[in-house]
């Protein structure tokens, strides 16, 4: 189902699924680079590198160049990832020193624009109010939004087989200290070693995340199919083997590219238009947002919407009616409603 004229549409597996409290959003990069502006992996270690005054002709520099034109160059995205350069950058910086220069780079601005993580948080929340949402990302946005929300760091994830346990903000890969001068508790996870180590050596983020998939259905958003979090979960994922549940990702481009950098990974991907800043996107999300806080009044909205007859509606509004009917809940609330729609859906719904 398609929420906006070009935007991209929601399997309606994965719509019902949020309404009846069975997703868990994992929330990367691109989440607080939207509308925040926060750095993303490739800007961060580049910010980290100037911040550790990293000389033009050290190899650390020519690594950040190749991974800023190996893509276009060749066509193929992933060959080099940030995660490699903040191993090198350990090879020659004491780790406290990194780990302050990456707190300092994800202070946010005065103001910052925190109306994406809102929605996502929103959008999270289950039937009962839980919100389950995991994030990659180390800056506390999220908690801005909501300061009475549980934060959950590598040193204390929650037990997912308890579902009152699970209720809040998951920082898998760490967060900063509330001062944005520091990394809080164990650090961050930034190198290739040290995701090795807690997807495949140590695998205790594997198994977190196995436990998710045994109960939720996943979505990502803010993530590219070769960002280190999604490859290293993916391939800790795929190493044990059985994984039985559904995963969804969005991807900015066309059907074909999200498919060719998506299904090989077992995971379903939602194309979208990333034009004017990813507005079909961040439309859509606002949209399946005011949908889940208002479900009853959006049904009814609807409902307006069909009184119209089909001919009258575009081919979006006329999918949301479809996806209506097609589902159980959908289709109880038309019965139980006093004025049936126009006989002339039928035809829509036959053909």
């Amino acid at each position: 189902m398609r929420f906006i004229e070009g935007g991209p549409s929601i399997p309606d597996e994965l719509l019902t699924a949020r309404d009846e409290g069975r997703v868990v959003i994992f929330c990367g990069a691109g989440v607080s680079r939207a509308k925040a502006g926060i750095p993303d992996f490739i800007s961060l270690a580049e910010a980290v590198a100037d911040s550790l005054g990293v000389s033009s002709a050290d190899p650390i520099r020519a690594v950040l160049k190749e991974i800023s034109t190996l893509g276009q160059r060749t066509g193929v995205n992933g060959l080099i990832s940030a995660d490699v350069v903040f191993d090198r950058l350990e090879q020659s910086f004491e780790r406290s020193d990194i780990d302050r220069a990456v707190a300092e780079a994800l202070m946010p601005n005065d103001g910052v624009d925190l109306s994406a993580h809102q929605m996502l948080i929103d959008l999270a929340r289950t039937p009962s109010g839980n919100v389950r949402v995991v994030t990659s990302n180390f800056e506390r946005l999220f908690e801005a939004c909501a300061p009475d929300l549980t934060v959950y760091t590598p040193l204390n994830l929650p037990d997912v087989s308890r579902v009152d346990d699970f209720n809040g903000i998951v920082h898998n890969h760490g967060i900063v200290n509330e001062l944005y001068t520091d990394a809080a508790g164990d650090g961050f996870i930034l190198s290739s070693s040290e995701f090795g180590k807690a997807y495949l050596a140590d695998g205790w983020a594997t198994k977190f995340i196995r436990s998710i998939l045994a109960k939720y259905v996943v979505l990502f958003i803010g993530y590219a199919a070769d960002d280190p979090p999604v490859k290293y979960l993916l391939q800790g994922i795929n190493r044990l083997g059985n994984n039985k549940n559904t995963l969804y990702a969005f991807h900015a481009g066309t059907a074909g590219e999200a498919d060719a950098s998506w299904s090989t990974k077992g995971v379903e991907a939602i194309a979208y238009n990333p034009d004017d800043h990813h507005h079909f996107l961040w439309e859509t999300i606002e949209a399946w947002r005011n949908r889940a806080i208002d479900i009853d009044g959006w049904y009814e909205q609807q409902f307006k919407l069909a009184d119209q007859g089909p001919e009258k509606l575009s081919r979006h509004q006329r999918g949301k009616i479809a996806h209506i009917v097609s589902t159980r809940i959908g289709a109880k609330k038309l019965a139980q409603r006093e004025m049936p729609i126009p006989a002339t859906w039928l035809c829509v719904f036959d053909s």
